[in-house]
């Protein structure tokens, strides 16, 4: 029953690494020391009160990351075992990625590895501290900020502070877009919206309407716009969108699109500045308000603005020259900026499902003819491309505003995310690959020879919590057209949307289904309180297309909405050994108290057995797909109960969560609360 050390042993494989030489980095890795280096290797130093002039010796090491990773060019072509790069404790800061492509690879099947020294703990930040605070009326304070653009994120003695908010419902559209569709951007012709109406008795025009987003909750999505104006006409506030991402979100299928008569949040705008824990960045007079929270001493408070748009970026240039042999452990990355996506002058986030981004116009809406090459992936703190053999173990990834913590986006293989912490993060934690996978080579984002699947990659005891805090319909774990990937013994709890995602392609389109995904799993999972803000349509394991080998076993899950959920087109996957708490969500939704929620007859050739669930509500309308020896039982049996107390994190793991302090979220809930989201027809049918 337990297929985990066959898992490990061919990452092992994979990593070039004898099996003696495995066993003492996973041992030196649980202890969580240093690593000694053996006789004869390349050992640098960094620290932040080194020089970048000094030789790299532990008495005189670099100061920058950057520094390391130019000097190990000089000695890698001659490796005979690792490069390791010790940072010593404290914040490291960059203003931009960290870059690292083929050139700093290991060599001759040995890894450069960027680890923390000893028992210490330096963090790469992307962060500027924010001094020179003072009174400016009431309880609110202000201070200088030398920065141009939108400020998105705050973090005041460590606790994200929120942009200030104010929730409005909308009273329609207003104005025409119109489209040739000969733009860079655009599919098609099409026409729609230029702008929102409100009512004025409501929602004032604001002085600097170009720092203001909206931000709109639609079920399983959840987008947000730029706003380029806002103008009085009669009792009438228009608030006029950045375009084109405004048309791009208005057009959206599936009743996932911005909706001008819903409610929305305003959000980014110094009229809204009330509450104790907000912020706003006036970007024409630099200065930064923000209104402090109990015991918060302004004078002394460290406050960290984000600045750089994401801290490390590694990518290969094609899939014949790769980065590759890389180990990053025990680093902290925090700080990071993203200022949203960007289509020609405007920015935003509409979200279609997942880390799934619509970044084209199409009239309809209809991402499938397009193979969906029309969606991109957010930024990512830290994006891995055209990579194998690269590994990050025992990191922490902790207040982040990207849109995917650390983003395996394209022909990443041989590759293991295992034993970090996720914790406070905008996005979600872990993404695998790509929407635009669906047919490798067909373009536009990756050519030929650039475009490959993520092949063979390990996400496993990852301890994931308060992630997707502002793009809530991202899984904690999200996986697009795949091979070979492992989503083993995580420990999720407590996210907007659900837990774990895995595959693409709808049955109900027109698409030939995808050849690309294939011996998938998902095992040992822990995933607890999913669908907290967006309970409606999702499931806490979900899981799409056809999957050749595919496996969900001995996870255990407790959540509202389905925990099973296989959705349009899944096929091939096998079910069973799971243990499955599923409890009642808002209203009367149709999902909740569900187990299993295989809803149309598009879904065939599911094998789901000997499952072990507290509750008996299920959905089944699968093609050839019969639930056998499904045990309803409670208590849980002996067997059930040895699947919950082996899923989530193995014990050479569990020290990662000791000094970890998870407080409330201190963001909540952005946008309409679900009470106010109306359920709606089945998903994804145009």
């Amino acid at each position: 029953m337990n297929r985990i050390p066959v898992y490990f042993l061919l990452l092992a494989v994979a990593l070039g690494l004898s099996a003696c030489a495995a066993a003492n980095q996973h041992q030196a890795a649980s202890e969580g020391g240093a690593v000694a280096a053996s006789s004869g290797s390349h050992e640098f130093y960094v620290a932040p009160d080194g020089a970048d002039t000094n030789p790299g010796t532990q008495p005189q090491p670099f100061r920058t990351l950057a520094r390391a990773r130019d000097a190990i060019r000089a000695v890698s072509p001659q490796m005979t075992t690792d490069i390791v790069v010790y940072l010593r404790g404290g914040t490291y800061p960059v203003s931009g990625p960290v870059e690292f492509g083929a050139a700093d690879s290991g060599r001759n099947g040995f890894n450069v590895v960027y680890r923390a020294y000893a028992n210490e703990a330096p963090t790469i930040s992307g962060g500027t501290k924010v001094t020179g605070w003072s009174l400016d009326h009431g309880n609110v304070w202000r201070a200088p900020l030398d920065r141009a653009g939108k400020l998105r994120g705050l973090f005041v003695n460590g606790q994200r502070a929120e942009l200030t908010h104010g929730e409005y419902q909308g009273k329609g559209p207003w104005g025409d877009f119109v489209i040739q569709g000969n733009e860079p951007w655009a599919d098609t012709p099409g026409k729609t919206l230029d702008g929102v109406q409100f009512d004025a008795a409501e929602l004032p025009v604001f002085a600097n309407p170009g720092d203001v987003e909206l931000a709109q909750a639609r079920v399983w999505t959840f987008l947000v716009v730029g706003v380029r104006d806002m103008k009085r006409e009669g009792g009438s506030t228009i608030v006029q969108l950045q375009q084109p991402y405004g048309a791009i979100a208005a057009t959206m299928a599936w009743k996932c699109n911005l909706t001008p008569e819903g409610i929305f949040t305003l959000r980014n705008a110094y009229e809204l500045l009330r509450n104790p824990g907000e912020f706003y960045f006036n970007t024409a007079s630099r200065t930064l308000y923000y209104i402090p929270r109990a015991g918060e001493d302004m004078t002394k408070a460290d406050v960290i603005a984000p600045t750089s748009e994401g801290l490390l970026l590694i990518a290969g240039e094609n899939s014949a020259n790769r980065v590759h042999h890389l180990v990053f452990r025990g680093l902290t990355f925090s700080h990071d900026h993203w200022s949203l996506k960007q289509v020609g002058e405007s920015r935003g986030a509409a979200g279609v499902q997942s880390s799934a981004l619509y970044t084209r116009f199409r009239a309809d809406g209809d991402w499938h003819p397009t193979h969906y090459n029309i969606c991109d992936l957010p930024q990512a703190t830290v994006a891995v491309r055209s990579a194998r053999y690269v590994t990050f173990e025992r990191n922490r990834f902790v207040h982040l505003s990207s849109g995917n913590a650390l983003s395996l986006v394209n022909d990443v293989v041989d590759s293991a995310v295992i034993g970090n912490v996720f914790h406070d993060d905008s996005g979600n934690a872990v993404n695998v690959g790509h929407p635009q996978h669906y047919i490798i080579g067909d373009g536009p984002l990756f050519a030929p020879g650039i475009e490959g699947a993520c092949t063979n990659i390990t996400v496993s005891n990852n301890w994931v919590r308060n992630v997707s805090l502002d793009f809530k319909q991202e899984e904690a774990i999200s996986g697009f057209t795949t091979q070979g990937v492992s989503i083993l013994h995580n420990d999720i709890e407590g996210v907007p949307y659900g837990g774990i995602a895995l595959g693409w392609g709808w049955g109900n389109s027109e698409l030939t289904p995808s050849d690309v995904p294939r011996n998938n799993t998902i095992a040992y999972n822990r995933v607890v309180a999913t669908q907290q803000q967006l309970p409606f349509d999702g499931g806490a394991i979900y899981v799409l297309g056809v999957q050749y080998g595919g496996r969900i076993e001995y996870n255990y899950v407790d959540s509202v909405g389905a925990n099973l959920y296989p959705d349009d087109g899944s096929a091939y996957w096998s079910i069973s050994n799971n243990v499955l708490h599923p409890r009642r969500g808002p209203g009367d939704h149709h999902l909740n108290d569900s187990w299993l929620h295989v809803w149309t007859p598009r879904c065939h050739d599911l094998r789901i057995d000997h499952n072990y669930t507290s509750g008996s509500k299920q959905t089944n309308r699968g093609t050839n797909t019969v639930p056998t020896n499904t045990h309803l039982e409670q208590p849980y049996p002996a067997a059930a109960q040895e699947i919950i107390d082996r899923a989530g994190l193995e014990p050479a793991y569990r020290d990662i969560v000791e000094k970890q302090v998870v407080p409330a979220n201190a963001s909540g809930p952005i946008g309409p609360k679900p009470s106010a989201l109306a359920p709606k027809a089945k998903r994804r049918t145009l």
